[in-house]
């Protein structure tokens, strides 16, 4: 277990970090010399900003705070409020606070991170949501960020990661006998209901901790509810081994929680965020973002589709005359029978210019939650009914439904999600310690 490594901030970004407005995440190559532990002081005003907390003698400032709050509003979806702002205002100190705490250890114990490795950790970043540079950059800049706030988390993340990885790494051993208890059990539930969850789990290490964790875990579960991405959220506050999925704990088999998390579990509806749940690590938030059936039965979500769709050109700047063929001519092909392959070619014979698409063997649970129901409700070879889109109206067909087999996590995957899970509980009392240890004033 050795070669295995703590799932890295990188990975975290890459699937939790999506701008509401862009589709992906920020902030790259905009410094020339190594990071430095403090933001850069481009103008004058930032001289006279005040100071949030003081941490070992080393100052977070107002406009830290500031900007790294700005990052998390905008890649969120959180409404920029002055109530939400105040809500998460705390929530982001104590994230900066540890981050302060992460670097010092880092660099007590002769951790570096070069520049190269912040630019090739970020690239990877914008590649993974078919970002250029240049679009991350852009939108940093479109919400007044500077891209070395990104930076600095960035590279925290990887120092503390890689501390972590060489302090503790070594200790923790998944044997055979733990990874076949977690898969007999799963093969002896895997005929109950499961549930397709986030989660969001905010530590409780000490008693003195209880009141103020149960506010953040209340403040969050309200920001999700208010539309913010439970993904950014999660890779940002969360303390489970699911933050570096963005807070995806997959596909969860009833019973597989806690009996605190499952009893909540089974009562909540598709969408539903969940209150607060105290267990014996803190605070979780469960986000339930699908349902599949108990016994033998088939699901329909399980299966897989392919469809073909024409649009015919319908749009309201086109001559009447055509507007008037084209319905005649959509009216006309729906009262007769349609098989699959036939579309592409009855399409252009309505107009030349209709567009055809084939979507070939997609999981039902890919599509939009709106849409499934009338592809669920789709018979092979039959026409679904027309849709009006803004260039047209859109005519589909079914070709095939497959029913696909519920898999069973490999092996490896446990081993995997144990080693997580261990490395991640030593991090965090790792981070309790120093904090424990440290001088921190907060302003």
């Amino acid at each position: 277990m050795s070669s295995k490594k703590l799932t890295s901030f990188m990975d975290r970004l890459a699937v939790s970090w999506l701008p509401a407005a862009v589709g992906g995440l920020a902030g790259l190559a905009l410094f020339a010399a190594p990071l430095m532990l403090t933001m850069p002081a481009p103008a004058s005003a930032q001289m006279v900003q005040r100071i949030a907390a003081i941490v070992n003698d080393s100052v977070i400032s107002g406009y830290d705070l500031d900007q790294r709050l700005g990052l998390i509003v905008a890649t969120a979806g959180v409404p920029p409020t002055p109530e939400n702002l105040e809500r998460i205002r705390p929530q982001i100190l104590r994230t900066l606070v540890d981050e302060r705490l992460q670097i010092q250890e880092a660099t007590e114990n002769n951790i570096t991170v070069d520049e190269d490795q912040v630019n090739q950790a970020i690239e990877r970043l914008g590649g993974r949501n078919n970002m250029t540079l240049e679009q991350i950059e852009a939108f940093l800049e479109s919400v007044n960020v500077n891209a070395t706030t990104l930076r600095t988390q960035v590279y925290a993340e990887l120092a503390w990661n890689e501390l972590v990885q060489n302090r503790f790494g070594p200790r923790v051993t998944v044997t055979d006998t733990e990874v076949d208890t977690v898969l007999e059990r799963i093969i002896n539930q895997s005929e109950q209901a499961s549930y397709l969850v986030s989660e969001v789990l905010i530590p409780v290490e000490s008693p003195d901790e209880e009141a103020e964790a149960r506010a953040s875990a209340a403040q969050l579960a309200e920001q999700i509810r208010l539309g913010g991405d439970i993904r950014a959220i999660a890779g940002q506050f969360s303390q489970a081994p699911t933050a570096a999925n963005g807070g995806d704990a997959g596909w969860i088999i009833d019973g597989q929680f806690s009996d605190e998390l499952n009893s909540v579990l089974r009562r909540m509806q598709v969408g539903q965020v969940s209150d607060p749940i105290r267990t014996v690590s803190g605070f979780h938030i469960l986000q339930l973002r699908d349902r599949r059936l108990a016994g033998d039965q088939q699901d329909p979500m399980d299966s897989t589709i392919t469809l073909e769709a024409v649009n015919i050109p319908f749009a309201d700047d086109l001559p009447r005359e055509r507007l008037a063929r084209n319905s005649n001519a959509v009216r006309q092909a729906l009262e007769r029978p349609i098989a699959c392959g036939q579309l592409e070619a009855l399409g252009r014979s309505i107009d030349p210019e209709a567009r055809f698409n084939r979507i070939e063997n997609r999981p039902m649970r890919a599509f939009p939650e709106p849409a499934r129901p009338a592809l669920l409700a789709l018979q092979p070879n039959q026409w679904g009914a027309p849709q009006r889109t803004p260039e047209g109206i859109e005519l589909i067909v079914l070709c095939s439904r497959t029913m696909t087999e519920r898999e069973l996590p490999s092996r490896d995957d446990i081993e995997n999600q144990l080693f997580n899970q261990e490395l991640a509980m030593m991090s965090r009392r790792y981070l309790r310690d120093l904090r424990r240890n440290a001088v921190v004033e907060m302003r």
